[in-house]
């Protein structure tokens, strides 16, 4: 099945999401860290309130069919468009940030 990724507040995690990418915090010189694919447990959950860890990117099942699929990401590229409208795209820094909102809005 099709996943589709989405930050989330850790209020709203779930036991059983998965990590779509690393959470990762330095708390009064303490490392935690969970890796990307990792299935939240209840101890997870609670670990990551006590270190304060506001959101997390979690990994959710797609169950879109594939033609809405396609409808949706080129709504949110024309969307993307209009909001960059009037960005300097030649602008490394600026066409990098352009490229990631993109890939995140498309997904």
């Amino acid at each position: 099945m099709r996943t589709r990724p989405r930050y989330i507040t850790v209020i709203e995690a779930e036991t059983g999401m998965k990590l779509g990418a690393p959470a990762t915090v330095i708390n009064q010189g303490k490392l935690f860290s969970l890796p990307a694919g990792h299935k939240l447990t209840d101890d997870n959950l609670l670990q990551l309130a006590a270190h304060r860890v506001e959101f997390i990117f979690v990994t959710e099942p797609d169950p879109r069919p594939d033609g809405q699929v396609a409808v949706d990401a080129a709504k949110a590229a024309h969307r993307v468009m209009e909001i960059f409208a009037g960005a300097d795209l030649n602008d490394p820094i600026v066409a990098t940030l352009f490229n990631q909102v993109i890939i995140y809005r498309s997904a």
